[in-house]
């Protein structure tokens, strides 16, 4: 499954993250920065260019958002979006930019979507 990481932060702050996490990064074949769109979440441009780079159509990406204003920014891009709000963030919320809202990502089940991916079983 191509993936992408779309994120509101500068590059230069993603490079400070990816050195920590090398491995991790190594799993998405590309990075979206704040600085590679013209306007940030919500706006959709972010994930308009990460599915671009991909070479999918945004229907046939799956977005995972912990805050309201990148959800609206998936969902206005034509994207599937899993909302995965912080616990202190009201659920309710997201009802109407998510397709599907979740606890923790733990809680992902690919099987909706067709992924076969089921997150509980990754737990050690």
């Amino acid at each position: 499954v191509p993936m992408a990481i779309a994120t509101s932060s500068r590059a230069s702050s993603v490079r400070k993250k990816r050195s920590k996490h090398e491995k991790m990064f190594r799993s998405f074949r590309e990075i979206v920065t704040g600085d590679d769109v013209e306007n940030g979440k919500p706006a959709p441009d972010i994930y308009l260019e990460a599915a671009k780079r991909l070479g999918v159509h945004p229907s046939e990406c799956l977005v995972f958002e912990d805050a309201l204003p990148g959800a609206r920014s998936g969902k206005s891009a034509g994207c599937r979006v899993v909302a995965v709000p912080d616990s202190r963030m009201e659920k309710e919320a997201f009802e109407s930019v998510s397709d599907e809202i979740i606890g923790d990502m733990w809680q992902f089940s690919g099987k909706r979507w067709g992924i076969p991916l089921e997150m509980n079983e990754l737990r050690g």
